[in-house]
């Protein structure tokens, strides 16, 4: 009987590295595009790290994801900056309450087999440090042996 494993994460990829300091509360950011399309991995883990900030007095303090896809080669799902897909988040990433920095994990986000884009939208109750938040992400797959 075939047994599956986890593929090796793929090399850490930085991703955003100044582009959320500052971010207001309930604004987006967009990333550039990531392929996928020549080695097709399923999964992606998102890594944020947010320097030092002050959400103690916040009431479920998160962080967006969500991947938007491109199907037919050209055009990506509605999302930026200053719009929010027309769909729920990929994954919630929750926060603690707490004042100083946080590294956080989105695990398992589904892939799209072309190219995709994070769009990662502050829901933390506050603007994010104005400096040191990056965030980077690592690809892997399934294997069957």
């Amino acid at each position: 009987m075939a047994e599956s494993t986890w593929t090796s994460y793929g090399a850490v990829q930085s991703y955003l590295t100044t582009e959320l300091n500052s971010l207001a509360d309930g604004a987006n950011k967009l990333g550039a595009a990531i392929d996928n399309s020549s080695n097709k991995d399923f999964y992606m883990d998102v890594e944020i790290y947010l320097a030092s900030v002050d959400l103690s007095a916040q009431t479920n303090p998160a962080i967006y994801i969500w991947l938007l896809a491109r199907t037919d080669g050209t055009n990506f799902e509605d999302g930026g900056d200053a719009v929010d897909p027309a769909r729920a988040p990929d994954k919630i990433v929750a926060l603690q309450a707490v004042s100083g920095a946080q590294r956080v994990f989105a695990r398992g986000l589904l892939q799209t087999p072309d190219q995709g884009k994070l769009l990662i939208g502050n829901r933390a109750g506050a603007a994010l440090a104005s400096s040191g938040n990056t965030v980077k992400y690592m690809v892997y797959s399934e294997q069957t042996a």
